[in-house]
């Protein structure tokens, strides 16, 4: 986490300082790499340290913090750029308190080292193909895969282009879209706030998983459709209020639903876990490449065909929940 926050924090500096769209790219892909290698080391934290009978609340408390960030980065930049400042201080500021936050944890941590016995000798080609989690004989990991990453495309089908979607739905002009899209973070991130909480906690209390997943990935599905068909700006209060609910729910319970059919999760959750964000972080690639293809439909801009088959993928990654065996 320590070394992994360091070197991302490089890389965000090296863009906010950057001369040309080259060095943007360097220090985008150090900023990546870093920052995942630090999210996998922070998700293992869930197995690693924390009891089955809360980690549904506590994956809630992880899955408001990471959908929360992005709304305080946006509040961030809007009141840079109407202040007129340096658009570098919208990466400085943000990389202090990523790094400060992290320095935090890691002094108060107490980690839980393996005995040498448990860890084995290094050997590299061992190493490389542990990175292999066969699906055949984890299906339930496979399929926890399978959800999360059909999820999170949905989800970046919608979150890529949502400025471009205010701008050409509505005809708005840059400050009204900026403006609309930091109200609709703001509902979102209320209600996924309350859904996080109320989820993680039932959750737990009940000792279910697969109930609450399914039916956040259909909140969330249903808030696209209305992304999808909404004529009227204000129509997208409740868009942004589903959406919100539905992913709110889905990151209190799925890390929780994760960890308990986690392969080897004694001695190998750290690697199974990075594994696992595979599906957090290529989604958010594959999406913008792909999404083209649906919004040309007709001639261009057609949001609706790209909602609806983004809420269609949503419904089909609670499909793939509905197969794994390990968790009730």
């Amino acid at each position: 986490m320590l070394w992994g926050s360091l070197l991302g924090s490089v890389g965000l500096l090296t863009i906010a300082f950057a001369p040309s769209i080259a060095v943007v790219v360097v220090g985008w892909a150090i900023a990546q790499a870093a920052f995942n290698g630090t999210q996998a080391a922070l998700q293992a934290l869930l197995p690693d340290q924390v009891p089955e009978h809360r980690r549904a609340r506590v994956s809630g408390y992880l899955g408001i913090a990471q959908n929360v960030a992005p709304l305080v980065g946006v509040a961030l930049a809007y009141v840079f750029t109407a202040a007129h400042l340096n658009q570098a201080w919208m990466f400085v500021i943000p990389t202090l308190l990523g790094l400060a936050g992290v320095l935090v944890l890691v002094a108060v941590l107490r980690d839980r080292h393996l005995a040498k016995e448990d860890v084995g000798t290094f050997r590299l080609g061992a190493f490389v193909k542990g990175f292999w989690v066969s699906p055949r004989k984890h299906p339930d990991s496979g399929w926890a895969f399978a959800g999360r990453f059909l999820l999170l495309f949905a989800f970046a089908s919608y979150n890529t282009y949502q400025v471009y979607y205010l701008l050409d739905r509505f005809g708005f002009d840059d400050a009204a879209a900026l403006s609309w899209q930091l109200r609709l973070m703001v509902v979102n991130a209320l209600c996924l706030v309350v859904a996080a909480s109320v989820g993680g906690m039932l959750s737990d209390r009940t000792g279910r998983r697969k109930v609450f997943v399914v039916t956040s990935t259909v909140l969330a599905a249903a808030g696209l459709v209305v992304f999808a068909v909404a004529q009227s700006p204000n129509v997208l209060y409740g868009a942004a209020a589903l959406f919100g609910a539905g992913l709110g729910t889905y990151f209190a319970v799925d890390l929780a639903l994760v960890t308990d059919v986690l392969p080897n999760r004694e001695t190998e959750a750290a690697k199974n876990m990075g594994v696992f964000n595979i599906a957090n972080a290529l989604p958010q690639s594959l999406a913008p490449a792909v999404a083209p293809a649906f919004l040309a439909i007709g001639g261009g801009d057609n949001y609706a065909a790209l909602f609806v088959v983004a809420a269609v993928i949503a419904a089909l990654g609670a499909v793939s929940t509905l197969f794994i065996r390990g968790a009730r």
